[in-house]
């Protein structure tokens, strides 16, 4: 196969190790992997809907699949169309621009999994600070504040009380110039998380996280440790109905385990993969492209079968 892995970082010294992870699997199999940066994609129109890389054309035809590792943390407009111009250009993405875009920004994933009944922690969003005094009576403190758009723990603050809330949110609020999300603190979670790795409808690893000592974000990348998650029928269908709410075929389901059941707390489009591995002791990485091989080969552009309508719509 030829596949190409679309990367938003500046250079290919800068891919993340999960990215490497699988580049270097997929080239151990004999196929041909080339990284494209998304500062160097150029976007024509006009003319056709075309796509160029370093100023030169790029044809359709020469990929078997565009793989999008979106490790953006900002407003997904922007980096969210890049991805929609190769699928109008006719190229096979994976994942598509409707997941990133609504997992990128969580308004958007709140919005998705509550419309479709998936368990969320109570979370109200707000834009003014002066509204929070009221706001923050629905509460019980401590609780989390999030920024709409952010990834590895960051964005994500602990207020301990309403007289430590007030300065977080007016630093956010004038920080990102946008909403922020304040959310119940799930005391009963002790800092641990499950992250739950879907490769389309079947999860092909788990793992459970914990936050280190004085840390209450359980992030791999925030020092975290982790370890082989056993999973109930419970979470293991919530997990796959919330990759597929978001229209995301490679993704991680963050989940906390409550005294009212597991609740979704993110669904990200760019999963690490060196975690997940070493916590669950799955090759991660060689599953991924496995299911590449298997999309490529059910739905690839040379096939005949065509592509499902949801990863064309927009």
């Amino acid at each position: 196969m030829q596949i190409a892995i679309l990367s938003f970082v500046k250079s290919k010294n800068k891919l993340a190790a999960g990215t490497k992870q699988i580049i270097k699997e997929a080239r151990s199999r004999g196929h041909k992997v080339k990284v494209l940066c998304s500062p160097f994609v150029g976007l024509e129109f006009g003319n056709g809907k075309k796509i160029t890389y370093m100023g030169k054309p790029l044809d359709p035809n020469k990929f078997d699949a565009i793989v999008v590792r979106p490790g953006f943390n900002s407003d997904p407009s922007i980096n969210a169309s890049i991805i929609k111009q190769f699928q109008l250009a006719g190229f096979y993405v994976l994942n598509g621009y409707i997941g990133v875009f609504r997992a990128k920004n969580k308004i958007r994933t709140l919005q998705m999994l509550d419309h479709f009944g998936i368990p969320v922690p109570k979370t109200l969003v707000v834009r003014d600070p002066q509204l929070l005094a009221e706001a923050s009576e629905e509460f019980k403190f401590p609780v989390i504040v999030k920024v709409i758009y952010g990834t590895h723990g960051r964005g994500v603050f602990i207020a301990e009380s309403k007289r430590s809330l007030q300065p977080i949110v007016e630093y956010i609020t004038e920080k990102e110039n946008g909403p922020i999300s304040l959310q119940e603190y799930i005391q009963e979670a002790n800092g641990c998380d499950l992250r739950v790795f879907v490769l389309g409808k079947k999860i092909v690893a788990a793992m459970e996280r914990v936050a280190k000592q004085g840390e209450f974000r359980a992030n791999f990348h925030k020092g975290g440790s982790v370890q082989l998650a056993d999973l109930s029928k419970e979470e293991k269908q919530i997990s796959i109905k919330a990759a597929q709410v978001m229209g995301l075929d490679i993704a991680g389901v963050d989940i906390l385990r409550t005294n009212k059941g597991p609740k979704v707390i993110e669904v990200n489009s760019n999963p690490g993969i060196e975690g997940i591995s070493k916590g669950s002791g799955v090759d991660v990485a060689a599953k991924v492209v496995n299911f590449i091989e298997h999309r490529v080969d059910k739905y690839g552009q040379k096939r005949k079968k065509p592509m499902p309508k949801r990863m064309m719509k927009e």
